[in-house]
């Protein structure tokens, strides 16, 4: 099965060339899109064998997403995984993700173990969960997960329109949307990068609930 990873990535060049050397050892290809990074991050995709888009300025993380589907769309791929670039997804879940998509899934999901996270970060996950669940029915028990995978006939479904982190409300839109058949697989997180989520899950959410009734 050719498959295509995606992987956008922002000023992560300290860490991002491990993460693309441990998943090319599970796909075909690489796809890097650097979204305007300052660091190295493009030179050490490249060395570690990626195939390298470049924003030249920081459009985030949606815009990002979309640029590598269009450029895994024209190598006509199986199945197309997303991964972040910053060592929170272990590469070596993707043969599990892709065996799902071989049993017959549309679309594969990242379920994380979050029992070493912060409280307000796993009542912040369960509760945008449960909303995103009450608008658009999935089954999706962690909508925030970027790690995901896809066949391509259900790729070609995809509504995306999100410029940032709400790309990943514009996943399960489409899910429900186009009634995925969906699967999950259960992650733990190798390492914890904290950031900000209270506003950006209250984002995400009305921007879903501008989708789903718009």
């Amino acid at each position: 099965m050719k498959t295509v990873a995606i992987m956008p990535a922002f000023n992560e060049g300290k860490r991002i060339g491990s993460v693309i050397s441990r998943t090319r050892k599970y796909v075909d290809r690489v796809i890097v899109v650097d979204d305007g990074s300052s660091d190295s991050t493009s030179s050490v995709a490249k060395k570690a064998g990626a195939m390298v888009i470049r924003h030249e300025r920081n459009m985030g993380k949606g815009c990002a997403t979309r640029t590598g589907l269009k450029i895994a769309m024209k190598m006509r791929p199986d199945a197309i995984v997303f991964i972040d670039s910053d060592g929170q997804h272990d590469p070596r879940y993707i043969p599990q993700f892709l065996k799902m998509i071989e049993n017959g899934a549309d679309y594969v999901y990242g379920n994380r173990d979050l029992s070493k996270y912060p409280f307000d970060r796993k009542i912040g996950n369960f509760g945008l969960t449960l909303l995103t669940n009450l608008l658009c029915p999935t089954g999706i028990i962690d909508t925030e997960c970027g790690f995901r995978a896809l066949t391509t006939k259900a790729a070609r479904k995809l509504s995306l329109k999100a410029d940032s982190y709400g790309i990943e409300m514009d996943f399960a839109y489409s899910a429900w949307k186009n009634r995925f058949m969906i699967k999950k697989v259960d992650v733990k997180v190798p390492v914890f990068h904290p950031k900000s989520a209270i506003g950006r899950g209250f984002r995400n959410f009305f921007y879903l609930v501008n989708r789903r009734f718009r």
